[in-house]
């Protein structure tokens, strides 16, 4: 199978070097991510400038190309330019460094590059080690990754839909599908130096139903969930057309 692999923390994090290294020895890989952090920037893309890229040396990969750019750019440079010869089977976006849980995936870089690849009509896993500190989850949420490959391939997405999966911060006790927490976070900002501000907060759990990505990991668990790039509310829709 041929196997693009991107990210949101950039060409050098442990993270893609992990999965990367993993999928190579039974895959073919290409691994075009960004040239550094590019963490929270969500789906954008860069439209305005143009986008710059290095190609690295890699006895393990088909391509390793480093790109000064979102992790959708990565992901549409890889389609339309770097791989338009030879399409990818599959994304895969990370492993990040820490987790995509809840209503992170509205911030997430890796969960958006693995919306583009939906986008573009390739099947595509965005991947999280919840806690970034710990070391022997970026082995253990690869492992589960390409133990489970074949059984998520199978399940034949609809179009502009992905999964995404967490790993918890310990050996996991199983792998559970679950909803994506609709939470909200105690955002504020902390003024630094003369003029800059730095966001912070944490998220408010209260009221949380347990068949979600954040509590089933809050108890031990891996996550998958399903993402789309569908906006529609269907339901209020119709309420919308009787209204007007």
């Amino acid at each position: 199978m041929r196997i693009l692999i991107t990210n949101d923390d950039g060409i050098n994090s442990v993270g893609i070097k992990t999965i990367a290294d993993a999928l190579s020895k039974e895959h073919e890989v290409y691994v075009i991510a960004p040239s550094t952090q590019r963490s929270a920037t969500g789906h954008g893309i860069t439209l305005h400038n143009p986008v710059t890229y290095t190609r690295l040396s890699s006895e393990k990969y088909k391509l390793h190309i480093s790109v000064d750019g979102t992790p959708a750019d990565c992901v549409k440079l890889a389609v339309l330019y770097f791989m338009k010869d030879g399409l990818p089977d599959l994304v895969i976006s990370g492993i990040n460094e820490g987790s995509n849980l809840g209503s992170e995936v509205i911030y997430s870089g890796t969960v958006s590059a693995a919306l583009e690849g939906a986008y573009l009509r390739i099947p595509s896993i965005a991947i999280s080690n919840a806690d970034r500190n710990f070391a022997e989850g970026y082995e253990l949420a690869s492992a589960l990754l390409c133990e489970n490959l074949e059984r998520f391939l199978a399940i034949n997405l609809p179009p502009y839909t992905a999964l995404n999966i967490n790993y918890p911060p310990q050996k996991a006790k199983g792998l559970k599908a679950t909803e994506i927490a609709i939470n909200r976070y105690t955002d504020s900002y902390e003024k630094v130096g003369e003029n800059g501000l730095l966001i912070g907060g944490l998220p408010d759990l209260e009221g949380m139903s347990e068949n979600t990505d954040v509590k089933a990991l809050e108890k031990g668990y891996a996550t998958v969930s399903v993402v789309t790039l569908n906006k529609n509310d269907y339901k209020y829709m119709e309420i919308l057309k009787g209204s007007i």
